[in-house]
């Protein structure tokens, strides 16, 4: 009989995606960890060669006891069809999903991922794992108001499937978790001013759609309102995405040739970036915790899945079923390996410091 190390190092881990990006970042980081990833993707060099939107070819590919990574953006055009394969053969899902409608939808199966006795980490990423982390490192135990800042280093990260993830909240009626409820209003119509910490400074977050709204109150029945504001880092973009937020012409002709301007964004974006989130208790007693990075800032999103991934290798995961993001990581483990990346943890409350945000 196998020991149940040796049964956990012959699972295999397979990251979806692994020729993007992202998918990049966590293939790297993996192999940092010690584990031997497989790249997933349609193009016939992988290692794994899979559509994630065929079940034929899922089926092919995947077996049960399968650790699968899926970075495959931009999850708003995204079905469920990898979880329903997921169930039907018994292999465990760590996503970075950020589409509230793709999360909805995952949701909407927990009945089935709970029977079937895998684990689905969807929302593992910046939205919503470290979100989650940042409500629980912030000791704010009934939050009523969460309210999320993104600044991405675009110098990096201003990659298709990333830009059409963002643009699609751009002039489109957006959902978000206010007074209780979800309510539609107008994407990128309502800005804040934020004021983040070095290098970073006074930034500009307009109006987004965030997984946010539907699992951090799931967590936190408390929670009256959660909100996320994202700014593009790329200089003269914010206005561009302004205009085109009211002009459907405008935002119909950004849509059709936004794939040729990735180069001139990462040129004109920014190599540092930051995730900020504001915690106001029942008593308005307001909490800030941020995240910030000079150069090390697109780890971020990457770095709950990849932590999840090594923890299923080694059988240390005890929950089954639709995993909650508050139950990914644990938040003081999570803070501390960002850290030790070059993520600075910046906490503040109003008692002590001027505001943040």
């Amino acid at each position: 009989m196998s020991k149940p190390d040796e049964k956990a190092s012959m699972r295999r881990v397979i990251v979806l995606g692994g020729f993007g990006f992202f998918g990049g970042v966590a293939v790297n980081r993996l192999r940092t960890e010690g584990l031997s990833p497989l790249i997933g993707s349609r193009r016939q060099s992988a290692d794994v060669v899979i559509d994630v939107e065929d079940h034929q070819s899922i089926r092919s590919a995947l077996c049960a006891g399968d650790i699968v990574v899926d970075v495959v953006g931009p999850f708003q055009r995204r079905t469920t069809a990898l979880v329903e394969a997921a169930i039907e053969i018994g292999f465990d899902v760590v996503d970075l999903a950020d589409s509230l409608a793709f999360v909805q939808s995952i949701y909407d199966m927990k009945d089935r991922i709970d029977a079937a006795g895998i684990r689905v980490f969807t929302a593992c990423s910046s939205v919503s794992t470290v979100s989650a982390a940042m409500i629980a490192i912030a000791e704010v135990r009934r939050p009523v108001r969460v309210t999320g800042i993104l600044v991405p280093a675009t110098r990096y990260t201003a990659v298709e499937a990333t830009a059409a993830s963002l643009f699609f909240s751009v002039g489109r009626p957006i959902r978000v978790f206010d007074d209780k409820t979800l309510a539609s209003q107008p994407g990128w119509r309502s800005a804040r001013r934020f004021r983040l910490p070095k290098p970073l400074g006074t930034t500009m977050g307009y109006s987004f759609e965030s997984a946010d709204s539907i699992t951090l109150p799931r967590i936190w029945p408390t929670l009256e309102t959660a909100n996320f504001f994202v700014d593009t880092n790329v200089t003269g973009l914010n206005l561009v995405f302004s205009v085109a937020a009211r002009f459907p012409l405008l935002r119909q002709v950004i849509d059709k040739y936004q794939r040729w301007g990735l180069p001139l964004s990462r040129y004109l974006g920014h190599s540092a970036g930051a995730l900020g989130c504001e915690i106001e208790d029942e008593s308005g007693n307001v909490t800030r915790v941020t995240l910030t990075s000079s150069d090390q800032g697109y780890l971020i999103p990457v770095v709950p899945a990849v932590l999840v991934a090594q923890r299923l290798t080694e059988n240390a995961v005890i929950d089954h079923g639709l995993v909650t993001p508050d139950r990914h990581v644990a938040p003081q483990a999570l803070m501390e390996y960002l850290q030790c990346l070059g993520v600075k943890l910046s906490f503040e409350r109003d008692s002590e410091a001027p505001a943040i945000f």
